[in-house]
């Protein structure tokens, strides 16, 4: 089994909208309801009611998505100092997107304080909550919080062990598995059926993406396309029922080794989590969001079970990035390196 692709980052996207869509009701509700000005509501204790600062996280967050992250870097750091220090939803989320910017724009080190930051707040959160301020009306969801900040205590660790500059993430990545090159091309099949696969326009740009990775130089891996996944090496579909992908996870690749080779793989699949089958409905963003899943998860479908440390590889974690970085070109290269 490999990780599951961009779960921490899909996972905190959708919580963040979640929560928008409940606050906005909420403060909709208010405004219509005839609350006086002065009495915020009950959320603004944990959230921080200030709508300023919501503007600049929203702003934070299409900056990155459009590839301006020094910018969000100030767009975030601007909506972290309007929110009060008592705030810690608000924040946690602030630092969180900082963290994610920082990263992306190579400033590591800044980037592993955030999240610092943003698991101190993230666990404060859940416990707030668990004092019983897990409500609709406290802007807290303990069990998320938990999770979230719990995975960050693991992430702040692991980057504490390990070098974002150097010329590849073999080291840092693992475990690794290899495909046995006598199986090169691989056949790949992209689901076509309405009920777990794409439109045809879409089946090309996960097919475009995916291919992207036998643009490397001196890498030998090769894929061509199948149609079936009776007798594909790797397959690539969307899930079809709750318990597929973990809760908030964007994409899950697993492997399947060869009896004999326990090292080597002998079929891959992609889970990815999107809109649905018709490209008609996807928004330019649903696309990109798309293409850069197939990508990243292609990764660990060539045997990468882990992931880079750099914001600037297509292997970290949360890389909001359309392209293999030389250090992602290098770990695949090293990786099949005189096989």
């Amino acid at each position: 089994m490999f990780s599951a692709g961009k779960m921490l980052s899909t996972c905190k996207k959708f919580g963040l909208a979640a929560r928008r869509r409940k606050f906005a009701s909420l403060f909709l509700t208010l405004l219509l309801g005839g609350f006086a000005a002065s009495s915020p509501p009950a959320f603004a204790l944990f959230y921080g009611f200030n709508q300023q600062a919501q503007s600049y996280q929203h702003e934070g967050e299409s900056l990155v998505q459009s590839g301006n992250y020094e910018q969000a870097v100030s767009a975030y750091t601007q909506a972290i100092n309007l929110l009060p220090y008592d705030a810690v939803q608000g924040r946690a989320d602030a630092y969180f997107g900082r963290a994610i910017a920082n990263d992306v724009a190579g400033h590591f080190d800044q980037a592993t304080q955030d999240y610092g930051w943003s698991r101190d707040y993230y666990l404060k959160a859940a416990q707030y909550a668990s004092y019983g301020g897990n409500s609709a009306d406290s802007g807290l969801n303990g069990g998320y919080d938990s999770q979230i900040g719990q995975e960050l205590v693991n992430l702040v660790r692991w980057r504490a062990t390990v070098n974002p500059r150097s010329s590849d993430y073999m080291e840092d990545a693992g475990p690794m598995k290899l495909w046995d090159l006598r199986k090169m091309p691989l056949k790949v099949f992209i689901d076509d059926s309405q009920e777990s696969g794409w439109s045809s326009d879409l089946r090309d740009l996960i097919w475009r993406a995916i291919n992207c990775w036998t643009n490397v130089s001196g890498s030998p891996v090769r894929f061509t396309t199948w149609n079936s996944a009776s007798g594909a090496d790797y397959i690539v579909t969307r899930p079809t029922a709750g318990g597929q992908i973990a809760v908030g996870s964007g994409g899950y690749t697993s492997g399947v080794d060869e009896p004999s080779e326990p090292n080597m793989l002998k079929q891959s699949k992609s889970l990815l989590s999107c809109r649905g089958y018709d490209g008609n409905y996807y928004s330019q963003e649903d696309k990109n969001l798309l293409y850069n899943l197939a990508l990243h998860e292609c990764g660990h479908a060539l045997g990468m079970g882990g992931h880079s440390p750099s914001g600037q590889d297509i292997m970290y974690w949360k890389a909001p990035i359309f392209k293999l970085s030389d250090r992602d070109g290098n770990t695949i290269r090293r990786m099949y390196q005189g096989r």
